[in-house]
């Protein structure tokens, strides 16, 4: 019977189309001891974490209910449907359902990988926290016996889940009700396979790649297989601007930016791309925080890049 504590934030619906070769796996790659290190897996293998968001973790028990029931069945089997419709060239034919289910599921990526699930825990323990410190008068008129000082040590001691879970246990709501959801709905939305090239797309462990800013000229962009990009943008001039691209020049700036935009791990068919992974992924970890956009740095420690697809 499955337990559902391995909880991949990169689904193996997805990931399973880089692999390939003889072996029929994908090549996860990162620096290790100061080079490149390749190792070849099955989908089933990477881009996961055990418990990563399970509740009840703080008392050893983890629940995984989220996992299971949320991100499983809510997210993940609705949008493996829409995904191969997406890969029959049927982009245009998708119901406003199976719109929905598709941002959804690219919201998902946005709040699910472990630096995202890390930084809204965090952000939950604080705001709850915060809350519980609001009014300490109260708390020390009605603690009788109690000898913690506060309602917050209270918590900490007798009902830890409470807090550690605050955070986690929004993750549902937070990737329904995300103002990044209109945002990617009423973008434009197009695909794009690169048959004219023998270079293939690379996908990072945070895989929803942002070009521009979500507040103006803006691109999204997720590889949905080695040879198939989707993007999601709101101007005209962008769409020009993808439209007059060539393959070669195109997949290469897309790989350029998953490279950067990358935490630890970069997938791809083989590792074809070394050079560019030597030259652009970072060699520390990314520090907690949402899964898009630049990757959380210390201050004084990011890369700036040029957005050509997106320059007013």
């Amino acid at each position: 019977m499955a337990t559902h504590s391995e909880h991949h934030f990169i689904p193996r619906f997805l990931l399973g189309r880089w692999e390939g070769g003889a072996d029929e796996r994908l090549s996860a790659m990162r620096w290790l001891r100061g080079n490149i290190s390749e190792k070849r897996y099955k989908a089933r293998s990477v881009a996961k974490e055990r418990d990563l968001y399970a509740i009840g973790r703080a008392r050893g028990e983890p629940n995984q209910v989220l996992e299971r029931e949320f991100m499983s069945l809510h997210i993940d089997e609705p949008a493996s449907q829409v995904h191969r419709v997406i890969l029959d060239d049927q982009l245009g034919r998708l119901t406003e359902e199976q719109q929905y289910i598709w941002t959804r599921f690219l919201v998902s990526l946005v709040l699910r990988g472990p630096g995202a699930v890390e930084h809204v825990r965090s952000r939950g323990i604080e705001a709850l926290g915060a809350e519980f410190d609001a009014d300490p008068d109260a708390f020390m008129d009605a603690r009788g016996h109690q000898p913690e000082a506060s309602l917050r040590r209270f918590v900490e001691k007798n009902a830890p889940d409470l807090l550690h879970d605050f955070g986690t246990r929004s993750l549902p709501t937070l990737i329904q009700t995300s103002t990044l959801n209109r945002t990617i709905f009423e973008a434009s939305w197009v695909t794009r396979r690169f048959s004219s090239t023998p270079e293939r797309l690379l996908i990072g462990d945070r895989p929803l790649t942002l070009f521009g800013a979500l507040n103006d000229n803006f691109m999204l962009y997720l590889p949905v297989a080695p040879d198939r990009a989707f993007m999601a943008f709101n101007s005209r001039e962008t769409a020009r601007r993808l439209a007059t691209r060539n393959d070669r020049a195109l997949l290469r700036e897309l790989n350029r930016f998953m490279v950067e935009q990358a935490s630890v791990y970069v997938y791809g068919t083989d590792m074809t791309h070394r050079r560019l992974l030597e030259s652009r992924l970072a060699k520390v970890a990314a520090s907690a925080g949402l899964g898009l956009g630049p990757r959380p740095v210390a201050v004084g420690s990011c890369r700036d890049g040029t957005l050509a697809l997106t320059r007013p």
